[in-house]
């Protein structure tokens, strides 16, 4: 077995980080979090805004043929938040997660991700969903691969991915850019948001798809589906959603709650184009009624499981 030293380690820890999960930065990153006291429950739409948001803490492990040969605490952090306002017809929803790693703990090395979904119409028919979001262009599909990478010279610039979407009734339309940006950037770096919403101008490549199977309502999308399916508070649930012009199958399966007195749950995402599946975990509060995990874990690559931990639970 190939020996990796700490330096070397550290450096691609988060270089896969999140692949499928489309994560964002907005300008209310930085707001503090709401207690969990505050969290709003099924079908509580109220006039003023609602704020529910944790803090994360990232932890990684790195695998060899599934045993794990390195730990890292504190690698990276991240966010979760949902806020709505109005009610009925009126009702706004707005999703959010952020993560990325810490250059200083990382080998000086930045991989990032956010997203951002706003939801309107009613808590079970949206009309309108517009998402957008960014994520480091991370290569690495190897743990060999990964080490490589790291140990190449810096240029000082990253290369990264932008998405925008508008989904309504029936309808979806997007469309996905790239650019470079200093590689020492954070996922709270407004400068950064700028410059991807920036490449959205009249050369951008739009695309638009018909769903025919959704006449009356807007094609859900990740965050909005995940929150859905988990306030049903069901062992089971499943559902389709629609981001990038690319559909998914989302799945989950809640467990027995631990000493910890949480709720796991088991799930799995699966491009139906490509049959690509993501499987993940997740923790929930069952006290609070809470769709915002206090712990959430998956593993975007073979060689790599990230872990993140609520700091403000």
């Amino acid at each position: 077995m190939q020996k990796y030293s700490r330096r070397g380690a550290l450096g691609f820890l988060l270089a896969p980080l999140l692949r499928h999960l489309h994560l964002d930065a907005e300008s209310t990153a930085t707001a503090p979090a709401t207690p969990p006291s505050q969290v709003l429950t099924d079908g509580a739409a109220r006039a003023q805004p609602q704020t529910v948001a944790r803090a994360y803490r990232a932890d990684a492990v790195i695998l060899f043929l599934g045993i794990s040969i390195y730990r890292r605490a504190g690698v990276g952090d991240g966010k979760a938040s949902l806020e709505e306002t109005g009610e009925g017809a009126t009702l706004r929803r707005t999703l959010f997660f952020a993560a990325g790693s810490d250059p200083k703990r990382a080998h000086g090395l930045s991989r990032l991700g956010w997203m951002r979904e706003v939801v309107l119409g009613s808590a079970t028919t949206p009309l309108e969903i517009t998402y957008s979001g960014v994520l480091t262009s991370s290569p690495e599909e190897s743990l060999e691969h990964a080490r490589k990478s790291v140990a190449a010279p810096s240029s000082g610039r990253s290369f990264f991915s932008a998405v925008s979407g508008r989904n309504t009734t029936g309808r979806s339309r997007s469309a996905i850019t790239h650019f470079d940006f200093g590689a020492s950037a954070v996922w709270t770096d407004r400068a950064l948001i700028d410059r991807a919403e920036s490449t959205f101008d009249a050369s951008a490549m739009w695309r638009e798809t018909s769903w025919p199977n959704l006449p009356d309502q807007a094609p859900p999308t990740f965050l909005y589906q995940l929150a859905t399916l988990l306030r049903k508070r069901s062992r089971s649930a499943s559902g389709r959603y629609v981001y990038g012009e690319q559909e998914y199958l989302l799945g989950l399966e809640a467990l027995q709650p631990g000493r910890e007195r949480l709720v796991p749950v088991r799930g799995k995402i699966r491009n139906l184009r490509t049959g690509y599946e993501t499987p993940f975990r997740l923790w929930l509060d069952e006290a609070s009624g809470s769709v915002v995990p206090v712990r959430f874990e998956f593993q975007p690559r073979s060689f790599l499981k990230l872990t993140f931990e609520a700091v403000n639970a």
